[in-house]
């Protein structure tokens, strides 16, 4: 007697191109995403110069309005929340970058340090200031724009290892 034979079915891979295509898209969003920091700062920059002229490219707040805003705070008072508004928010970008967390915020502090700008105007000590938002911005928007290209260069090389592997697979 004989015995029957038994064939297996022949096992072929799926087609991987799809998932190397969603791969290799994934890259280049971690790519794109990883140079926002930099578009943060050049905000900033552009920021920083407009206060550095006092803001005269806009037009002048009409008396009306000053009187509506009232005088602005004094300046003792916005240098001790520039301080710390400065310590806590390089404390909260340093602490993200320990624990390797999603990097958020950048456009809060933007708005921040631009609100700081905006009340050291109106209180007249804009001129006398102004350096001193300027290195806080730079230090923490720095700190933000390296933590957003540190954690997206990652994500790029994790993908890169898993489009090599797929790759390897395929041959």
């Amino acid at each position: 007697m004989t015995e029957p034979k038994t064939h297996e079915p022949e096992t072929t891979l799926p087609d991987i191109n799809p998932l190397r295509k969603q791969v290799q898209a994934k890259i280049k969003r971690f790519e794109f995403l990883s140079s926002t920091g930099l578009w943060i700062l050049a905000l900033f920059t552009a920021l920083s110069m407009g206060a550095h002229r006092s803001f005269d490219f806009l037009p002048p707040l009409s008396e009306g309005i000053h009187a509506i805003l009232g005088e602005g705070p004094p300046v003792k008072y916005i240098n001790w929340a520039l301080v710390l508004y400065g310590f806590s928010a390089i404390i909260l970008v340093l602490t993200n970058m320990a624990s390797d967390k999603k990097p958020r915020g950048a456009l809060a502090h933007l708005g921040y340090l631009g609100a700081f700008y905006i009340f050291y105007h109106f209180s007249k000590g804009l001129s006398e200031n102004f350096w001193a938002i300027f290195a806080v911005g730079l230090t923490i928007l720095g700190l933000q724009s390296y933590h957003v290209w540190n954690y997206y260069h990652e994500k790029i090389y994790e993908q890169n290892e898993i489009l090599e592997e797929l790759n390897k697979l395929a041959e």
